[in-house]
């Protein structure tokens, strides 16, 4: 692998400037083996930015078709070609000395975990690239020139290993247009668990070649401020650490997964199908799928290998018991995280999502709510649990619900299931982890749909696990004793005892459309053309035209509508692995209503990234006996019907549901 390498993301850049930026990072690499990746984010000169590239040695990765300058996006698709073991990121005006890149090498070389800054000495004006290029290797004029930019931004070079960039999923790609992306990448590391170091080394020195600056620019514009301001609530406001879950653009393709979610299985593929399912259509794509089969002799394999995605990884192990198979499962694994899921549940398809976003700085994961539903009739029953903590666990033990754990795949592997329990073990790994002083937090989400059928351990093997939860609980007081258990009952007081949930009620009704096909019938709406694949359901595709100023006409941009009426799981995975975006509602002869509500919301996350503001859809029979669809904000809607002259038949929905003698 290669020892180092640097990228720098641009747009529409000038070539004397990009050719000594290059060339002063390639003659500073010494005796590491480095390289260069210039990142063009949609020049104009294309052309010539590559000639460039070639001349100086260095790789070359083009992005087109993004209408906004990101420099997150910029950045991520430099290193999704990257081969260095240490990734660097800096800017198309920075110059370095010649031993700085050596050094930040060798620095990064004693400190494997942590994330690396370089201040920036900004040159005064008329020390510009012209300048620079007249007066080479002038450092010492530089230097004496320069002036020390205080330590509020960290753009201008940024150093860290491979894995702690994988792990964080790179840049944020949301943000755009100006600032924030170093701040944020640099908070995140921290909360990942990175040291942060400003580099303090004579023989390392950025200088910022002067020009006239972009900011005031690009903040004056109405897109500008915008980006500003969204950059600033994200890098704020947002404490989480792992981004660009569900829709990373420029993702080298051999990255690892983030998750692993693990599936011990044993004679239930009557099950495992709709299982391995509930994964597939979750809204994180970014995981694999490890199935341990503890010694099957049904046709688990079969089912396994009809899914043909190279994401399914399937092993077959002797019978040696839950536990092992578990363990096997850890070994594995090759995400960061393990999300285990029993081989007749379900997993709520934001499940990662939700876990995901709800780890903590300084936790090892986190749990769910679970519900129950009874697999003959649908009945359902919400399970919340109290947050976690070893101190609220001495009264009565009680670990949360095995199917809704997300934990660091490496904690798995020390702690590991008690391969001498026949049962219990998830209870006994839980607590054993608390004991440890690993931190886990709840979600407080309904994260897992509980199959109850009759074939369940907890209905045939009820005995063995009362009797192994008792003794992890006995095992667990040991260490609180005495006044150590006083202390313990205190500290508990400190945190809450139960998470903030949404209504119980609420919850299982939003749970309810991704109950198994045979209890539920649920229609599917997306704002685009689907693919060309057999759906068990009825699929259809329309347009909806987007409203602008030309409301006596129809015209004004088109988005692509479909619906799949009586959608099955399969239909609903084939969908999220072909990247589509939908929304789902409980079909029933009341629900027209919630089925137009899924649509709108369709619609606004299609037109999220775009200034074009969408309240209501108007609807609006035509001769064919079909829909015309219009839509925009209240008041386009409302001159619209009013110039087409409120048809018989036509509504409108949105916040609401209209018909068209109703007042919007």
């Amino acid at each position: 692998m290669t020892d180092v390498s640097v990228v720098i993301g641009f747009r529409d850049w000038g070539l004397r400037r990009l050719e000594l930026a290059l060339t002063s990072v390639k003659e500073s690499f010494g005796r590491y083996d480095g390289e260069v990746i210039l990142s063009d984010f949609g020049s104009l000169n294309r052309t010539e930015n590559e000639r460039l590239a070639e001349r100086v040695g260095a790789k070359y990765v083009y992005s087109e078709g993004e209408e906004n300058w990101s420099r997150s996006r910029a950045l991520n698709a430099g290193f999704s070609i990257a081969q260095g073991d240490i990734l660097v990121s800096t800017d198309a005006d920075m110059v370095f000395t010649p031993t700085s890149f050596e050094r930040i090498v060798e620095i990064a070389n004693q400190e494997p975990k942590a994330a690396f800054f370089l201040q920036c000495r900004d040159l005064p004006e008329g020390m510009d690239d012209l300048w620079v290029s007249e007066n080479p290797q002038a450092w010492s004029a530089m230097e004496r020139a320069s002036r020390l930019r205080p330590r509020w931004g960290m753009g201008g070079m940024m150093a860290i290993r491979r894995e702690g960039f994988d792990l964080i999923r790179g840049f944020d790609e949301r943000l755009h247009t100006y600032g924030g992306e170093d701040l944020d990448f640099a908070q995140r590391a921290r909360r990942a668990g990175y040291r942060t170091f400003w580099i303090d080394d004579a023989d390392v020195r950025m200088y910022h070649m002067w020009h006239p600056p972009t900011i005031n620019t690009v903040s004056q514009t109405e897109l500008g401020q915008a980006a500003v301001q969204f950059n600033r609530n994200v890098v704020y406001n947002d404490k989480t650490f792992i981004r660009n879950t569900r829709h990373w653009k420029y993702r080298n393709g051999d990255k690892k997964p983030i998750v692993t979610v693990a599936i011990s299985t044993f004679n239930r593929s009557q099950f495992l199908r709709e299982t391995i399912l509930s994964v597939l259509n979750q809204t994180v794509q970014d995981f694999e799928i490890v199935i341990v089969d503890d010694g099957g002799t049904d046709d688990t394999r079969q089912v396994v290998e009809s899914f043909n995605d190279p994401r399914i990884r399937y092993f077959w192990q002797e019978n040696q018991g839950i536990s092992a198979a578990r363990n096997h499962a850890a070994q594995v694994s090759r995400g960061f995280y393990t999300a285990v899921i029993d081989d007749d549940d379900l997993m709520h398809p934001r499940r990662l999502e939700w876990q995901l976003e709800g780890v903590e700085a300084g936790s090892v994961g986190n749990v769910g709510c679970f519900i129950n539903f009874e697999d003959s009739d649908g009945s359902m029953q919400l399970f919340v649990g109290k947050n976690p903590t070893a101190e609220r666990a001495i009264p009565k033990g009680a670990a949360p619900g095995h199917g809704t754990w997300m934990v660091q795949t490496d904690v798995l592997r020390k702690v590991k299931y008690d391969t001498t329990l026949s049962s219990g073990v998830d209870n006994n790994i839980f607590l054993r982890m608390l004991r440890s002083g690993y931190k886990i937090t709840h979600t407080g989400k309904p994260v897992t749909l509980r199959r109850m059928h009759p074939g369940q351990v907890t209905n045939t093997d009820a005995g063995n696990q009362t009797r192994a939860a008792s003794e992890t609980l006995n095992f667990l007081r040991w260490k609180y004793d005495g006044t150590e258990r006083k202390k313990a009952e205190e500290l508990s007081k400190k945190t809450p005892e139960w998470p903030k949930i949404d209504d119980k009620q609420l919850m299982m009704d939003q749970a309810r459309p991704y109950l198994p096909d045979h209890l539920t019938t649920r229609t599917v709406v997306t704002s685009s053309t689907l693919p060309s694949l057999v759906w068990d359901g009825q699929a259809a595709s329309s347009t909806i035209t987007v409203l602008d100023d030309s409301l006596s006409s129809n015209e004004g941009s088109e988005l692509a509508v479909s619906l799949i009426n009586d959608a099955s799981y399969s239909d609903m995975a084939s969908l999220r692995q072909a990247g589509i975006d939908f929304e789902v509602s409980e079909t029933s002869p009341t629900a027209t209503g919630a089925t137009f509500e899924a649509l709108i919301g369709c619609i606004l996350t299609a037109l999220q990234d775009q200034p074009t503001q969408i309240d209501y859809v108007l609807f609006v029979p035509n001769s064919e006996g079909h829909y015309d669809s219009f839509a925009g904000t209240k008041e386009q809607v409302a001159e619209k019907m009013s110039s087409l002259g409120s048809p018989a038949g036509s509504f409108v929905v949105g916040d609401d549901f209209f018909e068209v003698d109703h007042e919007i």
